[in-house]
């Protein structure tokens, strides 16, 4: 008999907390949205590091002498916040942040730093190291994702210091975009672990990515490859 007491005590309890969840649900959202004080707060982390040389972590492959040099030469746009990947969504952040809440008190040295770091010869040498005969993984696909992120945000982002970023930034951004076409076909099964390397958040930034900028090729390989690996999750 303690059995089936026991099904019927946690079913009740499971109904009964239905509206409880959904109006937790309802004050938590209403907590978090973001007003200009929190956006204002967030903003100086990134703005804290996007500089910030040291400590970094490489993570490349040496090839000689020459590849021993400074975060900043190796990456100039993309050397701060201690690894590639989080300088790459530290910039995102700082572009989100401004693109919702234009009257941020470091709206102006924000917009410096974004036009400094995003410029068109900086960028090009982030695809120069892209193209090194031992970096054709380099970031894959944790980086790549947040690269498309950022490159989707400036393109949505309706201001002329968006679409000078935005092109400036095309060059690796098509650079990783093609990394991608080249690497899907490649990926037998899906890396499912909850770290950078998980399969189903790079594809999801990709997607979004390949939508906003109706690139339906790029968007037919993602669906394809999400379609074979999580159909029957």
């Amino acid at each position: 008999m303690r059995l089936p007491f026991i099904l019927v005590l946690f079913t009740g309890l499971f109904i009964a907390c239905q509206p409880v969840a959904k109006k937790q649900e309802k004050i938590a959202t209403k907590h978090l949205k973001l007003n200009l004080q929190e956006a204002n707060r967030l903003a100086t982390l990134p703005l804290e590091c996007i500089e910030q040389e040291y400590p970094n972590k490489l993570g490349q492959v040496l090839t000689s002498n020459h590849d021993l040099q400074t975060p900043r030469e190796l990456h100039p746009v993309f050397y701060g916040c201690f690894d590639w990947h989080s300088a790459v969504h530290g910039h995102w952040s700082l572009v989100k942040l401004l693109k919702e809440f234009p009257e941020l008190e470091k709206a102006d040295s924000i917009r410096f730093l974004l036009q400094k770091k995003l410029s068109r010869k900086n960028v090009l040498q982030e695809v120069a190291y892209f193209n090194g005969k031992y970096n054709k993984s380099y970031e894959r696909t944790y980086g790549w994702a947040w690269l498309l992120k950022l490159h989707t945000e400036l393109h949505t982002w309706n201001t002329p210091l968006a679409r000078k970023l935005e092109q400036n930034l095309k060059p690796l951004t098509d650079n990783i975009r093609d990394k991608y076409m080249a690497y899907l076909p490649k990926l037998k099964y899906p890396i499912r672990v909850g770290t950078h390397s998980n399969t189903a958040f790079g594809l999801s930034f990709a997607y979004d990515y390949a939508k906003v900028m109706h690139d339906s090729l790029f968007e037919k390989r993602i669906r394809q490859k999400a379609m074979q690996f999580y159909i029957d999750d």
